[in-house]
């Protein structure tokens, strides 16, 4: 998945290159660690702002599935995402893959931000991969009232860790654009 030339439906080592890098140490600075959760940085490009996050919480009263479920929902997103204007899914292609939009607020000043992706889910028993990167769609240019930011690499990883527990660990690689 690191050329995007071309659209690529992530494959088996794409899953797991993902999952590799959420479950590795290495490159990655911690920046916050509290109460079972942690934020962590890779800077790629020093000179540049644009570099990987990535962030870990347990979740002790959500089994695995159940999360899965709810990020997995993009009607349920418009529900607890108070910062999504409009989702919504722009086309099935496979059996876990799609193509949708995504569009949300920015605080003052700056320009509210829109996406469109390609994301690819994986059940892995009581794991789960959501991932996905931008593409370009002709029905969907960008538009005036907006900024297109670009996801070069974002997802969640979901860990079952008992019968009513998880661990989720969201990574994002995203260029907002703009000033």
């Amino acid at each position: 998945m690191s050329g995007r030339d071309s659209v690529q439906i992530p494959d088996d080592r794409d899953f797991g290159a993902f999952r590799a890098q959420c479950e590795s140490e290495s490159g990655w600075s911690l920046t916050y660690s509290k109460g079972g959760g942690g934020v962590w940085v890779q800077l790629l490009e020093p000179e540049r702002a644009l570099h990987k996050i990535k962030c870990r919480m347990e979740c002790r009263d959500v089994p695995a599935e159940t999360l899965y479920d709810v990020l997995h929902d993009i009607e349920y997103r418009k529900k607890w995402d108070t910062n999504v204007i409009e989702t919504f899914d722009i086309g099935r292609l496979t059996a876990n893959s799609d193509v949708g939009y995504y569009a949300w607020r920015c605080p003052k000043p700056l320009k509210n931000r829109d996406v469109v992706t390609l994301r690819s889910w994986l059940p892995m028993g009581s794991d789960y991969i959501i991932m996905n990167y931008s593409v370009k769609h002709p029905k969907y240019p960008p538009r005036k009232d907006m900024v297109r930011a670009v996801s070069i690499q974002t997802g969640y990883l979901i860990e079952g860790t008992g019968a009513k527990s998880c661990t989720i660990t969201y990574l994002a690689q995203v260029d907002p654009k703009g000033n």
